[in-house]
Order: structure tokens, then sequence, then C-alpha cells
């Protein structure tokens, strides 16, 4: 049997040696990380608590913040929008200058459409009362501008059916006539003739003014005429809206657990480079 080769490795071969990684120094193991973090407690719970002190004065200091809500239904005439909702609420983002800057509070802090055929309109204040009081305020006085634009053009649609309704008793009264004339004793049998055509004739005109009579009718009754009115009037908020103290204190312990374990970490780094260079 050929004895082995010279030339094969042994497992305890200087190759196979070389294979092996042992730990560095370099490397830190998890106990390593929760002895950085024992060892500097005091750091990590000096952090955390500063950033909840700051939040709790935070919460001491800002002043509250409240919204009220209210909702309006657009008005209409005849199934007609007497202020498209779009318009409207393009209108009273220029009119209360909704989005800009610099405002001091109450003001209308949103304004969007809601649904088909409602405006959405939120208010601040710094009081719950305020705010309320603020979004009735200028909610009455929009009221009152969107009841005249009903009026006027609700006028207009009375208007034109009052116009039919004449038409049409007009007719009638010329067809009443012309048929007693029609029967009368001493009338020649040409002159009824033609009275005859032409009371016909206004007859047959009178089916398309009572089909417009019809129309207009039905846009003025209740289901597709009414004005402007609120479906939700203005809301007393119950607590703030701003700032969230649940939120903010939260958010507060949460990042100053995270600083806290930053701040260890960066205490032991800089220690650690410290002694480096010292001993170099």
């Amino acid at each position: 049997m050929n004895p082995p080769s010279s030339n094969l490795l042994s497992l305890d071969g200087p190759q196979m040696r070389h294979t092996r990684h042992p730990a560095t120094d370099d490397e830190i193991s998890l106990f390593d990380l929760w002895d950085i973090l024992v060892g500097r407690r005091w750091l990590v719970v000096g952090v955390w608590a500063l950033v909840v002190l700051a939040a709790v004065a935070y919460l001491l200091i800002a002043q509250p913040v409240f919204e009220s809500r209210a909702v309006l239904r657009v008005g209409r005439v005849g199934g007609e929008f007497v202020t498209p909702p779009a318009a409207l609420v393009l209108e009273l983002r220029e009119r209360f200058e909704v989005g800009e800057t610099g405002r001091e509070r109450p003001f209308l802090q949103s304004v969007k459409q809601e649904g088909d055929d409602a405006v959405e309109m939120v208010a601040e204040a710094h009081s719950a009362e305020e705010a309320q009081r603020f979004l009735l305020q200028n909610l009455q006085e929009l009221l009152d501008q969107l009841e005249q634009r009903y009026n006027a053009v609700r006028k207009l649609q009375e208007a034109a059916l009052a116009t039919v309704d004449a038409q049409i008793a007009a007719l009638e009264e010329q067809i009443q006539k012309l048929g007693e004339t029609a029967t009368e004793l001493d009338v020649d049998d040409a002159v009824r003739a033609l009275i005859v055509l032409q009371r016909s004739t206004i007859q047959a005109d009178l089916p398309t003014l009572q089909e417009q009579r019809l129309r207009l009718q039905q846009s003025l009754t209740s289901l597709r005429t009414y004005p402007a009115q609120l479906v939700r009037e203005p809301t007393l908020p119950e607590q703030a809206s701003s700032p969230r103290k649940a939120l903010t204190l939260a958010l507060a312990l949460v990042l100053g657990a995270m600083l806290g374990v930053m701040a260890a970490f960066l205490a032991e780094f800089l220690e650690q480079a410290r002694k480096r260079r010292a001993a170099s």
C-alpha cells in the first residue's frame, strides 16, 4: 500500500488553518452592546428624560387649537345649482384667504366640496366657543348671500311660468270666442269654415304650451328647487385638535429612548477612539 502523498494537506496544515476566522477585536456582540447600555444607563435615562420634559414643556406652553365643522348644502332652482359647489369653494377660499400664512385665529382653516351638492367648512380658534361662534357668524352671512341669489333665479323661473300661463289663458279665451262666433246664425258658411280652421290651429298650439307649463311647475317643486341650508350645524369641539397630547407624549417617549441609545453608543465610540489615540 503506497504511503500517503506528502502533497496532501493535513487537517492541521497551514492552509486549513488559514481558512479559520477567529473573532477579532473589532467585532462587537450583542452582549457588548448590552454592556455599553448598562454602563451608560444614566446617559440614556438623562437624554430620554430631557426629551420627555421638552415635550411636556411644549404641551404646557402651546396654545390649544379647536376646530368647528359645518356642512352646507347648495341651493338649486329647477334642478340646477344656483352656485355650483366647486365655484362656491373657490369663492370662499379666495374670500377667507384659506391656506395663507400669517393669519391670526380665528380663521377659516379649510373649505372643500363634500359629495355632489355640499360644502364642508372648518374654522380654527383658541377656544371651542370662539371657533363655533366664528363659523356660525360667517355661515349666516353666506346663507344670506346665497338666499339672495336663490330668490333672483327663482323669480326668473316663476316669471317664465307666469308668461306661459298668460299665453295659455289668452289662447283659451281666443278659442272660446272663435267657438262662439262660429255658432252664430248670421255667419256665412265660408267665414264659419275659416273660423273653425283658425280655432283648430290655435288648439294645436296649446299642447306645446301646456307641456312647457308642466315642466316649469315640476321644476319649482321642493324636490328640485330649494334654498341653501345647513346640513350640519357648526360643531362645538370637546377637545383640542392641536397639540395632540397623547400623540406628542408617545412620540417623545419613543424618540427620547432612541436618542438616549444613540448618545450612549456615541459616547462609547468617542471614549474608545480617545483611548486608542492615547495608546498610539
